[in-house]
């Protein structure tokens, strides 16, 4: 490439597989990825799409507009790895029924089901005190998702390199973003690395918890069909084919990253309480990743860091995404091209002012 590239992508999860798919529409992209797309912890997670989360089922951060940030991107990619099929969500006590009922009441694409109307429509799903329904709700095979959404930028000439990013140096007319396999320029550097900011000096003192999460493949029991809703309560259940992904585990102090089959037990019985059939399932496989999310203490309703990187021009990130990727990478992306090219900055909430 004799000329630089209009951006360079680093990662290929899914908030940089996001990125690309985006800006490849109308810019000369390369995306730089140390490992296979879609591996960290893009490819360990279930991908649940549950956009009133917590437990009283409150709407997540501007969740319309990011449903529809993901519908869009996911149609773009090819649209086969998205699952809408709904969530459920069992009531865990009678002051849970009581706020998902409210919820129900005050958001049209809601649905409370009481208990008897709850066991005649998903006989397979525990719920005595009946479930909130989020029509709007599925899963995402996100590696799969991740893979398509750069195969399809590739298919407007983006480009995908194997190389660790090490550093970047800026040049009156670029950057250049210095790899073990040669140097790449380009007229904007997007840092979109996961777990990988820590490796960077620049980025070491950026506000990122590290989580280690675990899920385990379950077999999955003929009393819930191929396309039932994924279920969430302590855990989650989301239907993949012949199998179930069961969720998560949250470790906040690990040596190791490898899946560890000593968990899968307490996931199994997750799945258990959620779905009674599975509580004698087979145990398919496990994988486990490691996301990185902002603290409350800087992000009070824990969102990404998103913005320009302070102190280098041209450079930019997209990081801390931890649970909520799937309601925040696909929006981001959306406005990511007005951002770099000074049209419309990114909201304000996407980089705390502690850190200007």
């Amino acid at each position: 490439m004799t000329e630089p590239a209009d951006v360079v992508v680093v990662g290929a999860g899914l908030a940089g597989a996001c990125a690309a798919l985006v800006l490849s529409r109308t810019r000369r992209v390369v995306v730089v990825e140390a490992n296979r797309p879609g591996a960290g912890a893009t490819g360990a997670a279930a991908g649940l799409v549950n956009p009133f989360m917590g437990r009283k089922a409150r709407p997540a951060w501007r969740h319309d507009q990011a449903l529809d940030a993901l519908a869009a991107l996911a149609d773009e990619a090819g649209g086969e790895h998205v699952r809408r099929t709904g969530v459920v969500r069992p009531a865990q006590s009678p002051s849970q029924s009581d706020a998902f009922q409210a919820q129900a009441r005050a958001h049209a694409d809601l649905d409370w089901l009481g208990p008897a109307a709850s066991a005649e429509r998903w006989p397979a799903v525990a719920a005595p005190l009946g479930t909130l329904l989020v029509g709007r709700g599925g899963s995402v095979d996100l590696a799969a998702f991740a893979r398509a959404a750069l195969a399809t930028a590739v298919g407007r000439g983006a480009e995908v390199r194997t190389a660790r990013l090490l550093g970047w140096e800026a040049t009156p007319t670029h950057i250049n973003a210095i790899t073990d396999r040669g140097d790449v320029a380009a007229r904007r550097l997007v840092l979109a690395l996961g777990d990988g900011a820590r490796q960077l000096a620049a980025l070491v003192g950026l506000p990122l918890h590290r989580v280690k999460g675990q899920t385990v493949r379950l077999a999955r029991p003929p009393a819930l069909t191929p396309d039932h809703p994924a279920v969430a309560g302590h855990g989650y259940v989301a239907p993949d084919g012949d199998a179930v992904v069961v969720g998560a585990t949250f470790e906040h102090s690990f040596a190791d990253t490898r899946p560890d089959p000593a968990l899968d037990a307490g996931l199994v019985a997750r799945a258990g309480a959620l779905v009674p059939s599975l509580a004698d399932a087979v145990v398919l496989g496990r994988r486990a990743g490691v996301r990185v999310t902002v603290p409350a203490s800087v992000s009070p309703r824990r969102l990404p860091l998103a913005g320009p990187l302070p102190g280098h021009d041209g450079v930019w990130i997209v990081s801390g995404l931890g649970a909520k990727g799937l309601l925040t990478a696909p929006l981001i992306a959306r406005w990511l091209p007005d951002a770099l090219d000074g049209r419309r900055a990114l909201p304000s909430e996407l980089w705390p002012s502690s850190l200007a």
